[in-house]
């Protein structure tokens, strides 16, 4: 799944689980139904996804991701 797909994903939990996005407050409302330290881990992962496509190889599918989340 690409790092955009995964964004996608990420806002469509949290809405629903009752948050809404506005350009002046950011996110609000909602509950999660994890811990900090959970979304925490979350963010890990995607940033460590994210870290390793910048140095993916030419003509790889890792760079074709890379694209599909630059475009």
């Amino acid at each position: 799944m690409s790092i955009d797909r995964q964004r996608v994903e990420a806002v469509r939990f949290l809405e629903a689980h009752g948050f809404r996005f506005s350009p002046t407050e950011g996110w609000t409302g909602g509950q999660l139904p994890a811990s900090v330290a959970v979304l925490d881990a979350m963010h890990s992962v995607l940033t460590r996804r994210a870290d390793a496509l910048e140095d993916c190889a030419v003509g790889s599918d890792e760079e074709a991701e890379l694209e599909d989340d630059l475009h």
